[in-house]
C-alpha cells in the first residue's frame, strides 16, 4: 500500500514539475520570438528605445513590477497569472532584442549552451539532493542584493570592464545557486499546494522563477564572452 501511494506521489510530482517546465519552455519560446520579430520585422521598434533610455528604463520597471506583482498574486489568479507571465515574456524579449544587437552570434550561441548546460546541471542537482539548499538561496539572494548596487556604480561611476566581467562571473555563480534552490522549493511547493486549488497558480509562478534563472544566466554568460572577446 505505501509502495502504491509513493508511486501515485512521484507521478503527481512528475506531473506538477511537467506542468512548471510547460510554462517555461513557452515563456522562453514568445521571448525569443518576440526578441526575432523585433530585430528582423520591427527594427525601428529595437532603436527607437535604443535611442530613447528613459523609454528603455520605463519598460525595465515595468518588467520589475509584473514581477512583483505575479509573485504576489499568482496563488489567488492562476489565469490572471499566466497572462502576466506571457506578458512579461513578451516584454523581456523586447528588452533582449536591444541587448543582443551588441553581439556575435558566436557569443550568443557560446551563452546560451554555457547557459543551458549550468541550469540543466544545476536543476538536476537541485531536485535529487536530499541536502537543504534554503541556506545557499538566502546568501544567493544577499549577494544577489550586492552585485545589483556594484553593477549600478560601476555602470554610472566606474565604468571598468574588469569589474563589469568580475561581475558577471559573481551572476553566475548567484543564478547556479538560485537554479538548484529554486527546483528544490518547486517539491516543497507542490508537497504543501500540489493538491489544492492553488496548484495552477504555483505552477505559473515556479514557472517564472525558473525562467529568471536562466534568462539571467544567460545574460550574465553574454556578457563573459563578449567581454573576453
Amino acid at each position: 500500500m505505501n509502495q502504491q501511494q509513493n508511486v501515485v506521489s512521484t507521478n503527481s510530482l512528475q506531473s506538477f514539475f511537467g506542468k512548471v517546465y510547460g510554462y517555461l519552455g513557452l515563456g522562453i519560446g514568445i521571448s525569443a520570438i518576440a526578441s526575432y520579430l523585433i530585430m528582423s520585422v520591427f527594427p525601428k521598434v529595437m532603436y527607437t528605445l535604443i535611442a530613447n533610455p528613459l523609454l528603455f528604463i520605463l519598460m525595465w520597471v515595468a518588467e520589475l513590477g509584473l514581477v512583483v506583482y505575479l509573485s504576489s498574486k499568482a496563488m489567488e489568479n492562476p489565469s490572471l497569472a499566466f497572462g502576466g507571465f506571457m506578458v512579461y515574456s513578451i516584454l523581456n524579449g523586447v528588452m533582449l532584442s536591444v541587448t543582443l544587437t551588441g553581439y556575435s552570434i558566436g557569443n550568443i550561441n557560446a551563452a546560451f549552451a554555457s547557459a543551458a548546460v549550468t541550469y540543466g546541471v544545476m536543476a538536476v542537482f537541485g531536485t535529487v539532493t536530499k541536502k537543504n539548499l534554503s541556506g545557499i538561496g538566502h546568501a544567493a539572494i544577499s549577494a544577489l542584493v550586492g552585485v545589483i548596487i556594484a553593477s549600478l556604480l560601476n555602470v554610472f561611476l566606474l565604468k571598468s570592464s574588469p569589474v563589469d566581467f568580475l561581475i558577471s562571473l559573481l551572476m553566475v555563480v548567484i543564478f547556479a545557486g538560485l537554479t538548484a534552490y529554486d527546483h528544490q522549493k518547486i517539491k516543497q511547493y507542490y508537497l504543501e499546494f500540489g493538491n489544492s486549488e492553488k496548484a495552477s497558480g504555483i505552477a505559473v509562478f515556479c514557472a517564472l522563477q525558473l525562467y529568471l534563472d536562466f534568462i539571467n544566466l544567460f545574460l550574465a554568460f553574454l556578457r563573459i564572452f563578449g567581454n573576453k572577446n
